[in-house]
């Protein structure tokens, strides 16, 4: 694995500090590049050693897709919520055929 280091000259010009930026948050100061890049690998290393862990995550792209077959929780709750919907259903599509069905009697009564 490669991590940036960013490493610049101390301000005394004695030598050269290098930082491991977030999530690490390691810092050393050495006479040379090289030191520096060892201590930094050796404290990276104790992290490592004490119990730290190095994952990657893998995040999808495109957010939560709704659309897909099982969206729903399979639990009692949302079956009796599904029949309860149905049911609702069943009832406003029996309003609305009565409805419908009584218009045309009720257009010719009026003329």
């Amino acid at each position: 694995m490669e991590l940036p280091v960013v490493i610049e000259p101390l301000p005394d010009h004695s030598g050269v500090s290098a930082h491991l930026a977030a999530p690490f948050h390691l810092s050393v100061a050495a006479a040379t590049t090289e030191e520096a890049i060892r201590q930094l690998t050796a404290l990276l290393q104790q992290r490592l050693d004490e119990g730290m862990e190095l994952r990657t995550l893998t995040v999808p792209v495109g957010g939560r897709r709704t659309s897909e077959v099982g969206w729903l929780p399979d639990d009692q709750l949302t079956q009796d919520w599904l029949r309860l919907v149905q049911q609702f259903r069943a009832e406003c599509d029996a309003a609305d055929r009565a409805r419908l069905d009584k218009a045309p009697d009720q257009e010719e009564t009026s003329s």
